[in-house]
């Protein structure tokens, strides 16, 4: 019975075993493999509605309960599709990332699935995400040379939202990487090896020191490690100690800057610009030393004016239609003039630098040698002199001794000067109530001191002619006051005025060398 009942049994239990792995075994991945297949011919077509029917029947596939590497294999052909179809519908790109990170998740990544989610990623716009998977993944995408490009696009984009938003160091670490990946190198703008010495300026204006020492700092190690010129990052570096550093040795360090500009000249055709900049700022390097000097140690000696002269003209060489050095020049020599040629030629300096096609425009300087102008020289003097004289000879009110005493003054002064067109506040000819002679007196008080200006500017305070002019101009002021008690004290605090005036101008020496 025993027998019979094994004989039975084992033939039902063998063929159930048959049946379950035939189902499991081949009726079961059937009903996968086939539209899985089907979809794989359709994967490389570029029609919409192909790659629609791809998706629908890997979805079908994944449905019909596929494991393993089966699974896998499907899940990155629908990936794939739904990558395709992102570019009809941008939302796809959305779902083809959810069935990567589903795939990652089962299993580690792969030369493709790394590859395919970079590519995802970059028209997902997501390029934090690139770059970081491209740092972290490198080794598995570098089999496809297209992932370097990608990836180097993604850094340029980053790189240009940094720029714009005026984040240098993040702007130039991505270009740095656009450079390691050796992609699309030929798009990093020229202006990129600058941003970090625009840093340093816009901290200098800003009044940031130490920022801007660390941007030129970062900017020459950055110009050292790729064999370019440091002069510029240099030159930051000594605005920045320009305030509180030795005169003497910035202009050491700025002549040794101009000779390597000088060996080797910017690409970029920025050299002469950059000697410009270098020679004007060895000037004012040498006035900084004459001001640090002990007080009351003197005017610059001759041997400091050559110096100043070789830099002055150095600036010149460099550009010779920038009005900078006339400007420095004109000026310090103006300054430390003594006398009025000296002035004159200061003056002179000053004047050409003003018809160059980038000369002088400060409004205080133009002003300046306006009002020189209007003063004149000792000639210009005289014949404003002789203009005075002869408006008082010409007043009726004058007596017959006042008159004589102009006379003999407009004949003393007529072979040195010539009224010629010089029109001045006539004295009135015409009896006046007493605040016009106020008035008269104020005005000849200002006609002397025009007058008298370029003869006692130069003279120091306590000379007797200053004194006397001074002594003079308050005794007329004092006239003017009490005009009320008779016009002769008034006229003769003029007559006194006039004649210590003519005594300056034209000392009795020179008359008598004159007579000689």
């Amino acid at each position: 019975m025993t027998t019979i009942l094994l004989a039975v049994v084992l033939p039902l239990l063998f063929l159930s075993t048959v049946a379950s792995g035939s189902y499991f075994l081949l009726v079961l991945p059937s009903r996968w493999r086939r539209p899985y297949a089907e979809s794989l011919t359709l994967l490389d077509s570029d029609d919409r509605d192909e790659l629609e029917r791809a998706d629908r029947l890997l979805g079908q596939a994944v449905n019909a309960g596929p494991r393993g590497r089966g699974l896998n294999r499907i899940r990155f052909a629908q990936a794939y599709v739904r990558a395709m179809l992102g570019t009809y519908e941008p939302d796809r790109y959305s779902a083809a990332a959810t069935v990567l990170d589903e795939l990652v998740t089962a299993e580690s990544r792969t030369k493709d699935t790394a590859y395919l989610e970079l590519w995802v990623q970059a028209r997902l716009e997501n390029h934090d995400r690139v770059t970081d998977l491209y740092a972290e993944h490198g080794a598995l995408l570098d089999a496809r040379p297209q992932s370097r490009r990608i990836a180097a696009i993604s850094h340029l984009q980053l790189a240009a939202g940094h720029w714009r938003r005026r984040e240098i160091d993040g702007a130039l670490h991505h270009f740095d990487r656009v450079r390691e990946l050796g992609e699309l190198t030929e798009r990093i703008p020229p202006e990129v090896n600058d941003l970090q010495l625009v840093k340093g300026v816009q901290a200098v204006f800003d009044g940031r020191a130490d920022e801007a020492r660390d941007a030129f700092g970062d900017a020459r190690k950055r110009s050292a490690e790729r064999d370019l010129p440091t002069v510029e990052a240099e030159l930051g570096l000594l605005v920045c100690d320009w305030a509180d550093g030795d005169p003497h040795q910035l202009g050491d360090w700025l002549a040794q800057l101009a000779e390597q500009v000088e060996r080797r000249p910017p690409e970029d055709g920025s050299g002469p610009q950059l000697l410009t900049g270098i020679a004007l700022l060895r000037l004012l390097a040498l006035l900084r030393e004459w001001l640090l000097r002990p007080a009351l140690s003197g005017a610059p000696s001759a041997d400091d004016f050559e110096e100043f002269g070789r830099r002055a003209d150095a600036l010149r060489e460099t550009d010779p239609e920038l009005g900078d050095a006339a400007l420095v020049d004109g000026l310090v020599r103006y300054y430390f003039s003594a006398s009025q040629p000296e002035r004159e030629r200061a003056l002179a300096v000053l004047n050409g630098g003003t018809g160059l096609a980038k000369g002088i425009m400060l409004p205080e300087v133009l002003d300046l040698m306006e009002r020189e102008r209007a003063l004149g020289g000792e000639g210009d003097a005289i014949s404003r002199y002789l203009v005075l004289v002869g408006e008082y000879l010409e007043d009726p009110e004058r007596s017959q001794e006042d008159q004589a005493l102009y006379r003999r003054l407009k004949a003393k002064f007529t072979p040195f000067g010539d009224a010629g067109d010089l029109e001045e506040g006539a004295v009135p000819h015409q009896r006046a109530p007493l605040e016009d002679h106020r008035r008269r007196s104020e005005a000849l008080r200002r006609r002397i001191e025009l007058i008298l200006y370029t003869r006692l500017r130069d003279l120091p305070d306590d000379d007797p002619a200053k004194h006397a002019v001074r002594e003079q101009l308050a005794q007329l002021e004092q006239a003017s006051a009490v005009y009320a008690e008779g016009a002769e004290v008034l006229h003769g605090a003029e007559r006194k005025l006039i004649t210590s005036t003519g005594q300056i101008l034209l000392p009795e020496e020179t008359d008598d060398q004159h007579r000689a």
